[in-house]
């Protein structure tokens, strides 16, 4: 982050004075803006769980959801890439790193998130989304990665308590019987996990973060076209209705949230970064109640508790 300019020093000559009385709103512009960046990337990525339940509430199947979000992301990512005339590598290592990508981070993602929206409320996808960190400390561990730190072990038990807390008890959910279907975030959480470790040991030294989101997207699309075509999956997105605008929506919203990031990543650091995890949750959560007129049980608020404590823990100490 910019250091900000010291304004009060004496300025010898009166003249100067107004530059000097004029550089503390942009010194607070320039403080305040990461935080502004942060919480709206935040509510962007927590009002994707209200759009994904709008777009399968009229029977839109899942696949054909999801061969959309990523042809739309392909579309905006490869338009960044030639605005940047950087066109990117294809050899053959490029295409395996690419296909992997898009496996963990697109396909299984988007298709076990969608069809978990379909059964589960949106403040309960936000609440086990957020496992992510943890989850990607997880498979650090092993791979020695990441030091087996006791303050973040912890944090990760904190995580298994909150999910155990939506899951267990009877009252958590609405309905009881909702209790099974947590297991598609859960893999949701691991696949993307997975792509985490997957980029930090095997990226390319050639591959900036918009090649890779790009090369992932094209390769999500190659698979979800012939899935599209052999199961009858279509989704139309000429009707223009709610649900499809919500399919347009989330898309957009997920590309530019994910600039966003990185930008902020490279303005303020990851460790900053990282605390978009805490406004995503409560934001889904929110707009959960919101639009959807969903009321978590003390269980749930409680789960809300140890998950955001555990990402205090988890998240590194620089």
């Amino acid at each position: 982050m910019t250091e900000p300019r010291d304004i009060a020093t004496p300025i010898a000559n009166p003249v100067a004075t107004p530059v000097a009385t004029q550089a503390a709103p942009a010194t607070l512009s320039r403080t305040a803006l990461p935080w502004i960046v942060l919480v709206t990337i935040g509510i962007a990525w927590g009002g994707t769980g209200p759009l994904a339940k709008l777009a399968v509430s009229t029977g839109n199947h899942p696949i054909g959801i999801s061969f959309w979000t990523a042809a739309i992301a392909a579309a905006l990512y490869t338009t960044a890439l030639a605005l940047t005339g950087r066109p990117p590598r294809l050899g053959r290592r490029h295409l395996a790193f690419f296909v992997i990508c898009g496996l963990l981070g697109t396909a299984v993602p988007n298709v076990l998130s969608y069809t978990a929206y379909q059964h589960l409320p949106v403040g309960v996808m936000s609440l086990v989304i957020a496992l992510v960190p943890m989850a990607t400390l997880m498979l650090a561990l092993p791979l020695r990665i990441e030091p087996p730190e006791p303050r973040r072990l912890a944090g990760i038990a904190l995580g298994a308590a909150a999910v155990a807390m939506i899951v267990l008890p009877d009252t958590s959910l609405p309905d009881p019987g909702q209790a099974a279907w947590v297991a598609l975030p859960v893999i949701v959480t691991l696949s993307y996990a997975g792509e985490n470790i997957y980029i930090a040991t095997s990226r390319p030294a050639d591959c900036n973060t918009l090649t890779i989101t790009c090369g992932l997207s094209w390769a999500a699309l190659a698979m979800f076209t012939p899935m599209v075509l052999a199961t009858g999956t279509w989704v139309d997105l000429a009707r223009l209705g709610p649900p499809e605008i919500a399919v347009i929506a989330t898309a957009m919203m997920n590309v530019c949230a994910y600039f966003g990031f990185v930008w902020l990543i490279g303005r303020a650091g990851p460790v900053f970064a990282a605390q978009v995890a805490y406004v995503v949750t409560a934001s889904g959560v929110s707009f959960g109640m919101l639009f959807y007129g969903e009321r978590p049980s003390a269980w749930m608020w409680g789960a809300v508790a140890l998950m955001f404590a555990g990402l205090t823990l988890v998240k590194p100490r620089r």
